[in-house]
């Protein structure tokens, strides 16, 4: 029992369980900002070659990208480059794709031709060197995790399975949506609010079985809320995923330190998979108890185990 709690001979429980909460709040939103395939001239392909960007010597167009989350920037080089198109950034290649249908085929249709691109040193290191399924090289593990993420929430049987906690999330929207409507007519409604804790507690309900409104966590020596857990679980991954560590950049430079980033990359690390451990903890009590609730993860505990 104990072997099937620990996290660390355990990673595809902790990657399942974490994708499917990432899935359900950050979807394609996490890919879209910082994803991107290794382009390398060398590969033989007969496709035509891809518009570029042009940039300075060595640092590329590292100065035309000065945002935080540089969307807009993308957006506005793919009315002059098309929808697909390779900036430099340092020493990197990067292909940027700026389509629904462009993206769908990189992800899904030609996910295994793409699937070993390189990722930053803060997505190595929050999906535990790509053990979270959309960011998994395409191997045995990618393709086991996937099939228990469209078995337990994305196939047709989970959906049925998991209607009643969907029409839940509606009813509740709509009763917040009209309660704001008669007490501010003509104000502006921040529908993230209403929307981000209720679809968190969807994601909840799929994973575990059930919402958690607090946590107890012994390694972090306190009992984190539902929004703490939100901030642990999402919030802190997805901001720091677009954290830049400028040695990305240039990698021969890998060689000089800086402690502060990767301390705070490896904090978040540590917070997400000490509260996993605790949500997984308390899922094996219901267990041992004899409640059976449809849950991903216990399906993802019997295959483990």
């Amino acid at each position: 029992m104990e072997a099937i709690l620990d996290i660390q001979e355990f990673p595809l429980i902790i990657a399942v369980a974490f994708s499917g909460l990432a899935i359900a709040l950050a979807g394609l939103s996490l890919w879209y900002l910082r994803e991107y395939v290794s382009y390398s001239k060398k590969r033989a392909s007969n496709l035509p070659p891809l518009p570029e960007v042009p940039g300075l010597p060595i640092l590329g167009n590292l100065l035309q990208l000065k945002e935080k989350k540089p969307h807009m920037t993308f957006t506005k080089w793919a009315q002059t480059y098309g929808p697909i198109y390779s900036i430099k950034t340092g020493a990197n290649t990067i292909i940027v794709l700026n389509s629904v249908e462009v993206a769908k085929e990189a992800m899904v249709t030609r996910f295994s031709s793409i699937s070993t691109r390189k990722l930053s040193k803060a997505l190595t290191i929050l999906t535990s060197d790509k053990t979270m399924v959309a960011m998994s090289d395409y191997n045995e593990f990618h393709k086991t995790v996937k099939r228990h993420m469209l078995t337990n929430v994305l196939g047709p049987t989970a959906q049925r399975r998991h209607r009643l906690h969907r029409d839940i999330l509606i009813e509740y929207t709509m009763d917040q949506l009209y309660a704001f409507l008669k007490s501010s007519p003509l104000g502006a409604v921040t529908l993230r609010k209403i929307i981000e804790p209720e679809i968190f507690g969807l994601a909840l309900k799929q994973a575990l079985g059930k919402d958690v409104k607090s946590i107890q966590v012994e390694e972090l020596g306190t009992t984190l809320s539902r929004e703490e857990l939100f901030k642990v679980l999402i919030t802190d991954p997805m901001e720091g995923s677009i954290d830049v560590d400028w040695r990305d950049f240039f990698p021969y430079m890998q060689w000089v330190p800086n402690k502060s980033f990767e301390e705070k990359i490896q904090q978040m690390k540590f917070r997400r998979q000490t509260a996993m451990q605790a949500l997984i903890k308390e899922q094996m009590k219901r267990i041992s108890s004899g409640e059976v609730p449809l849950s991903m993860l216990i399906e993802v505990l019997v295959h483990s185990s």
